[in-house]
């Protein structure tokens, strides 16, 4: 047997030396771990040309250059002392290589799988030797080696004093195996009729066991029942009557499956339609889809036609109706904060109003739009062709019909614009007008008609 090992691994290694050539593939790649041209100095016209470094890969994938070798594919290739000539046809290195069915390397040559020669192996299809071992096969009928004799389809162990004839019995040391039996020194098995072992038994679909934490008996698969072995602690399932103790306390009881079930001070009846609550200062009711109630915050996502929650202190109020698709509003005490939202993600209207800022949207804010923030504001209506803002105490802004009509103002400077007509601006320095830009302007010093400057601004004097 350990000849056909030897064998298998020598021919292994030999193919699996071929995959360097999938390697380099992947090494001359942008794709390669560490490769990024478009980050380094490099080029990157991929597949046509790549250059990274020393690594060059022309119309890939049929020649690429690097420090390791190069590859003109399907011809040749050559990565350090790895050489394939129409891989997978050919290639070799310096421990072996193959050409076709031909293989050698490290005193091994052979006609693949005709015949293979080693130091210490021969084989010739479909017999083998192995010299050191005196070992002899003739497979699948015969093999003969120093602790094993196999003939199809017995065998024998000499030192395990083992037999079998497969598939029908087999004896090895403390395994004993015939048809559905099977025997071990803490296991049998009368499959799938009787079985016991250490800790546990079971005939039938009764099924009985003991470990370090528990005891549990059950009757597959109608019931369960375990109890702790060290604390007071049990359990018991079954399809209509389900329950569990811990410490002398009720935690879970179930009737009738869907008919009642009571989870840690929570009721549910045809649950999980409907939903009673009463943990200590918790209260929750719902009857699915219909309405849900909960005097605490639950950020669960089933669809309820009406659902209202809050905290006992007031500190949070949420109601959602048909939630997200028609309305929401949320109010959260500490950040002063009303949220509204009408249709999915207030589609309609939207508002988020706190003690410092506030915003409104109308139609996604197509038709109004507002933010306020202590004196900074924006205001805009039908897709801002009427605009009112301000970023400071000293900026006001407004436009009309996309600044159709526009008046700004900025500290001590004020400007009136009608596009494209008239412009007028008045400063701390003086007023300047303009009507239809420059065909007829004047500003300090100067101005235009018909294009044409006379005079001089004061900052040109």
């Amino acid at each position: 047997m350990k000849k056909l090992l030897l064998i298998s691994a020598v021919l292994g290694a030999l193919f699996l030396s071929g995959c360097i050539s999938g390697e380099r593939l992947a090494r001359n790649t942008p794709f390669a771990s560490g490769n990024n041209s478009f980050y380094r100095d490099g080029v990157n016209l991929f597949p046509l040309y790549y250059q990274e470094g020393v690594n060059r890969s022309i119309l890939f994938p049929l020649i690429d250059i690097d420090d390791r070798g190069f590859a003109v594919r399907p011809f040749y290739h050559k990565d350090k002392d790895e050489h394939g000539i129409l891989w997978p046809l050919a290639a070799f290195n310096k421990t072996g290589g193959w050409a076709g069915p031909v293989v050698w390397g490290q005193e091994t040559y052979g006609f693949f799988p005709l015949f293979i020669s080693g130091k210490h192996t021969l084989w010739v299809f479909p017999a083998s030797w192995y010299d050191n071992e005196n070992d002899f096969g003739v497979l699948p009928f015969f093999v003969k080696n120093y602790d094993l004799l196999w003939v199809f389809p017995a065998s024998w162990y000499r030192d395990e004093k083992s037999f079998g004839v497969l598939p029908l019995f087999c004896r090895y040391k403390d395994f004993f195996w015939a048809g559905n039996v099977f025997k071990t020194d803490d296991m049998f098995l009368i499959f799938p009729i009787y079985g016991r072992g250490k800790g546990w038994f079971y005939f039938l679909n009764y099924i009985q066991g003991e470990t370090r934490a528990i005891k549990y008996y059950a009757f597959f698969p109608l019931a369960y029942y375990s109890r702790s072995l060290e604390r007071p602690q049990s359990e018991f399932y079954s399809p209509l009557f389900s329950f569990e103790f811990d410490r002398g306390e009720l935690d879970m009881l179930n009737i009738g499956m869907l008919l009642y079930h009571y989870y840690y001070g929570k009721h549910h009846v045809f649950y999980p339609i409907a939903e009673v609550d009463f943990e200590k200062d918790a209260q929750q009711f719902w009857l699915w889809p219909l309405f849900k109630y909960s005097k605490h915050y639950d950020s669960s996502f089933p669809v309820f036609l009406f659902d209202c929650e809050s905290m006992p202190d007031g500190s949070l109020v949420h109601v959602k109706l048909l939630y997200p698709f028609l309305f929401e509003y949320k109010y959260i005490k500490n950040l002063s904060c009303h949220k509204t939202e009408i249709l999915p993600w207030g589609a309609l209207w939207y508002s988020d109003i706190t003690a410092k800022d506030a915003e409104c949207r109308l139609l996604c804010g197509a038709l109004w739009s507002s933010k306020v923030a202590e004196n900074a504001y924006d205001f805009r209506v039908l897709w801002g062709a009427v605009c009112l803002n301000s970023k400071d105490a000293d900026s006001r802004r407004f436009s009309l019909l996309y600044k159709f009509f526009s008046y700004h103002r900025f500290k001590d400077e004020v400007k009136w614009e009608f596009f494209p007509f008239i412009k007028i601006m008045e400063t701390s320095k003086g007023n300047s007008w303009s009507f239809c830009w420059r065909l007829l302007e004047k500003h300090d010093g100067g101005g235009h008609i018909f294009f044409i400057p006379w005079g001089k601004r004061e900052d040109e004097k």
